[in-house]
């Protein structure tokens, strides 16, 4: 019988798809989501474009998984 606990929310493999998800949970994220697809359809293409509406989202999010990949290292060591 094994007593351990664990507390860190994901393993090596796990990560990029639940962190995704976590990510698009929130409503911001889903929100600059939804207008990067707006963004390809021709009718509501705004003069800025695609890649204006793509790099600020997913600069936000590529920081957010940063800090968590930090956070859930510190959970496993704290294991």
């Amino acid at each position: 019988m094994n007593n351990n606990v664990k507390t860190c929310k994901y393993s090596i493999i796990t990560f990029l798809p639940l962190n995704i998800l976590v990510q698009f949970s929130k409503m911001a994220n889903f929100y600059f989501l939804l207008l990067c697809l707006l963004e390809l359809y021709p009718p509501v293409k705004s003069p800025g474009g695609f890649t204006s509406m793509l790099m600020p989202l997913l600069f936000v999010i590529g920081v957010s998984m940063v800090k968590d990949i930090f956070e859930d290292r510190k959970r496993y060591l704290s294991d």
